[in-house]
């Protein structure tokens, strides 16, 4: 099918090349139009005759072979593409139920010691209210009760 449009393109340059020599050495300008109206409709008729061939069904059985040749690879990528995912769930869902099985497994102390062992606490002091005029002790330098610096102790007296 491809190789009949190549042919067709061929002979369509060849033809090109000659219709231009012939139109630089004509006889008078007054044939010009006339003569590149008929070189037009002579390139128009070779670049559609394979594709009237192919339509009229000269070409068809061709171009069917190769779409069912095509339709065919189409189904076998299809089905290996099937069988890659299935391999891939069952590995993961394998991969799942050890993981599964190694933490029921996993005595509870285990357990408390990486929940506790993970770094993620976070402590919280407790949170005493204050009045307004009252010192804000800053930091844990200062004791409970006592202001955090000089200028608070005087503040507070």
């Amino acid at each position: 099918m491809l190789h009949s449009f190549f042919q067709a393109i061929c002979r369509v340059g060849i033809f090109m090349i000659c219709a231009q020599a012939i139109l630089h050495f004509r006889a008078k300008e007054a044939y010009e139009k006339y003569l590149k109206l008929l070189v037009s409709t002579m390139i128009l008729i070779q670049l559609l005759l394979p594709i009237g061939n192919l339509l009229a069904g000269k070409g068809g059985l061709q171009a069917e072979s190769v779409l069912e040749e095509f339709g065919k690879e189409l189904e076998q990528e299809m089905r290996a593409a099937e069988e890659n995912a299935a391999a891939a769930d069952a590995i993961l869902e394998q991969m799942t139920l050890e993981e599964i099985r190694n933490y029921v497994e996993q005595p509870a102390e285990e357990i408390e010691q990486e929940r506790e062992g993970s770094g993620n606490r976070i402590e919280v002091e407790e949170i005493k209210p204050i009045s307004i005029g009252e010192p804000i002790s800053i930091g844990s330098s200062a004791s409970e009760g006592e202001p955090a610096s000089a200028e608070q102790a005087a503040a507070a007296e």
